[in-house]
């Protein structure tokens, strides 16, 4: 079992980046846990949205997803 001060304990949901090369938006993946979620109207779960360097988001983010293989699809698919 994981411990507190363990670094693999919260590693499940640690946000992950990607970006595209052409316009260089960033697209980040994350897991929103209840209270953040309900900040954007939301369920807990995972999330996604795209920004440009140096920018906020333009928007909410999208989601939720069960899992973040789910989220990244869906940015990476559904931008195509």
């Amino acid at each position: 079992m994981a411990r507190a001060s363990d670094p693999r304990r919260h590693a499940a949901f640690e946000p992950f980046y990607d970006f595209d090369p052409q316009s260089g938006a960033t697209i980040e993946v994350f897991y929103a846990h209840r209270v953040l979620a309900e900040s954007f109207g939301a369920r807990a779960g995972w999330f996604w949205w795209i920004w440009q360097p140096g920018c906020l988001p333009d928007g909410p983010p999208i989601g939720p997803f069960g899992t973040s293989y789910s989220a990244y699809r869906d940015a990476v698919v559904g931008r195509r």
